[in-house]
């Protein structure tokens, strides 16, 4: 049974090195993290954007990144900027899980935190303001004021869509 407010919404603010995992020189996604994306129908090349994160995001820049759901009323929401003195390579996410999947979800995302070398925050909650600002299309470009930096809001259609 559904309860009746549902906390199937998610800020999580993690590391960028915890998305994946290494052996041999080889990074491979966080495996928790992939199925947790895979019960919500998300599409995202995780190896892909970590080497976005460190190859093309300049400290100082960075991107707010949606990735939308095919099959449910989910999505996902990466703010992928590098503030000036942060030697951690943190982002924050924030997730909204259609409820009829949210126990398919929660594990995951709940082992994925808590495996994370840099654990900073883990909000579950019914209601996001967070994911809710990060999606306000109005507001963007926003400007950063420790750098100047105008910041986007990238949407990457999922491939069914």
């Amino acid at each position: 049974m559904t309860p009746i407010i549902c906390a199937n919404e998610f800020d999580i603010c993690i590391s960028m090195p915890d998305f994946v995992t290494w052996n041999d020189d080889q990074s491979a996604p966080n495996t928790d993290l992939v199925a947790a994306l895979q019960a919500m129908g998300i599409v995202l090349d995780i190896t892909g954007l970590h080497d976005v994160y460190f190859n093309e995001t300049s400290v100082g820049t960075g991107d707010v990144h949606v990735y939308p759901c095919g099959k449910y009323q989910s999505v996902l929401v990466i703010d992928m900027y590098r503030e000036l003195s942060d030697q951690l390579d943190i982002v924050s996410l924030s997730l909204q899980v259609e409820p009829a999947i949210l126990d398919r979800v929660l594990p995951h995302l709940r082992r994925f935190f808590d495996a994370a070398e840099c654990q900073v925050a883990f909000r579950q909650s019914s209601h996001s303001q967070q994911l809710r600002t990060l999606l306000d299309s109005g507001r963007y470009p926003a400007q950063v004021d420790e750098s100047g930096y105008r910041q986007r809001l990238i949407s990457h259609p999922h491939p069914s869509l």
